[in-house]
């Protein structure tokens, strides 16, 4: 079967010829899609797709005896939550003697489907994706193609699909939960924006089923959604004491919020746990350094890379692969606490 597939590759002449166009818009398209004309384009594309075309790197991994690239492709949005599964799963290919190549392309199903184009046309023989929102066009080029890839942290990851994934919803109910057995009945909610984080909503949901089941809730305007940046936390948090000053507990979907709102808590001269509890997710390497330590649901992204690893040297190797799903673990540290009594 590989030899038929190989004998009808499609090669970039073939692709040019049906659209009418020269080799150089052909390959323009694939690599800066931003410089050709729309209806040029969508036409090549739908030809491409048609064709399963792939670029002529892909000739040379069929030359190979073993894989030796692994393209990653992490939207910018997951960057700096992913940063240690990078840094873990780069490591970890070290130990198998295969090369990582990441690309960072905007959070859009299309612009992965560049990228990964991209990383493919620069040999790579593997792919890594993040989450399960990729352009269909994609997985059938991958699928035709026979070429090994899977996905990291996935919220419903495609039948049969290979995947590592973080029960995020879990790592909701681990939050909530903790807070709640303090004793803290007025919460609130600081993340990102939801249309492009489906990890964030899925952390989200677990809260609030948490909450729910105890007769609890998030007020209306105590959920904020912000950019993903330091500061976001303490524009956030002015906001929420702004409509909701009867807060005792915040959660933040990462972090990196938290750096903000600890910031903007201490200029407001509110003590950080004892006026308000705060909890995070992520366990990023600086969260037990912070003053106070924060307290946070480690979502064990270094494991998450050293699965990822383990899974595409087995992939590429064709041998058979079950789903790792990674389960989240509350590491309490200073900014939790029981809430004030009311005399």
């Amino acid at each position: 079967m590989n030899k038929t597939r190989q004998k009808n590759v499609s090669t970039l002449h073939d692709v040019a010829a049906a659209a009418g166009v020269s080799p150089s818009t052909v390959s323009r398209t694939l690599t800066r899609p931003d410089m050709v004309a729309e209806e040029t384009r969508d036409k090549i594309l739908k030809i491409v797709g048609q064709l399963h075309y792939l670029p002529d790197a892909n000739a040379r991994s069929l030359k190979l005896s073993k894989p030796a690239v692994i393209g990653a492709v992490i939207p910018k949005s997951g960057i700096s939550a992913f940063s240690q599964t990078i840094s873990s799963l780069n490591d970890a290919l070290d130990l198998f003697d295969l090369t990582l190549i990441v690309s960072q392309p905007e959070a859009d199903s299309q612009a992965s489907r560049y990228a990964a184009y991209r990383l493919l046309e620069k040999g790579a023989d593997a792919l890594i994706l993040l989450g399960e929102e990729h352009a269909s066009e994609l997985y059938r080029l991958l699928e035709y193609r026979n070429l090994p890839y899977l996905l990291i942290s996935p919220i419903n990851p495609p039948h049969e699909s290979a995947h590592v994934s973080i029960n995020h919803r879990k790592a909701g109910h681990i939050a909530a939960k903790h807070l709640i057995e303090l004793g803290h009945k007025k919460f609130a909610y600081i993340g990102s924006s939801m249309r492009n984080n489906p990890r964030a909503l899925e952390r989200l949901a677990g809260v609030r089923d948490e909450l729910q089941a105890y007769g609890l809730g998030l007020a209306k305007g105590a959920i904020t959604n912000q950019p993903h940046r330091i500061d976001s936390g303490k524009i956030a948090l002015k906001y929420i004491l702004t409509n909701h000053p009867e807060t005792t507990a915040i959660i933040c979907t990462s972090d990196y919020y938290t750096l903000g709102v600890i910031r903007a808590l201490h200029e407001l001269q509110i003590n950080v746990p004892s006026d308000i509890s705060v909890v995070s997710f992520n366990n990023n390497d600086f969260a037990s350094f912070t003053m106070p330590a924060i307290t946070t649901v480690d979502l064990k992204y270094e494991e998450v890379g050293r699965e990822a690893a383990i899974m595409i040297r087995k992939l590429i190797n064709k041998e058979k692969v079950s789903p790792v799903i990674i389960e989240p673990e509350l590491c309490i540290r200073e900014t939790t606490t029981y809430p004030k009594i009311d005399i």
